[in-house]
């Protein structure tokens, strides 16, 4: 993202050697190999073509995108509620009521209900189709294995183990997370440090920058 003119840029294989591939957008979502994002007015959900700052429209209002291995889903701005992105059909079916969060992983979308009380997971088909994983989190992370929930009492990161109601921890407390298929980039409370750690060994950490306002990465 240029810091200056807020287009989202375009890596051209040279160092140094960028190109305009959006305007300034409300949100971005990757899934699969496809590039999406919401029009900054929320008026559409648009699919980057592939080359230069051409998008083709995909979908109307949306509010946030949550995308995956698992597909592309967005949120209503009028009601909350949640939507999977069928490209085959070029048609949203509905797949959830509102939540406070969602995440999507390679084969699955979680969601936070709405008082953040509990995690549901959805197995794909019906609306009906969720099932309580855990309890009370403040919000959801994912990488292409598995997803993450905050802890609201003191903000530490728990991964789930992909049996229902049971989760590991994976780190201390931080002011944002991001995670990757091998790394969880974890931003210090104060915001002064961003620390890297493994997905696999819990527990080692390696000061790789800061001070930050929020991290992000790709999966």
């Amino acid at each position: 993202m240029d810091s200056d003119s807020k287009q989202l840029l375009g890596y051209l294989g040279t160092p140094g050697s960028w190109a305009p591939i959006s305007e300034p957008a409300a949100e971005f979502a990757m899934s699969g190999n496809q590039l999406y994002r919401i029009a900054a007015d929320h008026s559409a959900v648009q699919r980057w073509d592939g080359s230069g700052a051409t998008w083709t429209v995909i979908g109307g209002p949306a509010s946030h995108l949550y995308g995956g291995g698992a597909g592309l889903f967005a949120t209503h701005p009028g009601d909350g509620r949640i939507y999977r992105y069928d490209s085959g059909a070029n048609f949203w079916p509905y797949v959830g009521n509102a939540g406070a969060d969602f995440a999507v992983t390679g084969r699955h979308l979680y969601g936070l209900t709405p008082d953040r009380s509990e995690v549901f997971q959805w197995n794909g088909g019906a609306s009906s189709s969720w099932f309580r994983v855990g309890g009370p989190a403040t919000s959801l992370h994912a990488s292409p294995g598995h997803v993450f929930a905050t802890t609201p009492d003191h903000g530490n990161l728990l991964r789930y183990t992909d049996s229902p109601e049971s989760w590991a921890p994976a780190s201390e407390a931080g002011a944002d997370f991001t995670i990757t298929a091998d790394h969880i980039f974890r931003l210090s409370p104060d915001r002064s440090a961003v620390f890297q750690g493994s997905t696999r060994t819990p527990g080692t950490w390696t000061h790789i920058g800061g001070p930050a306002a929020a991290v992000a990465a790709s999966q």
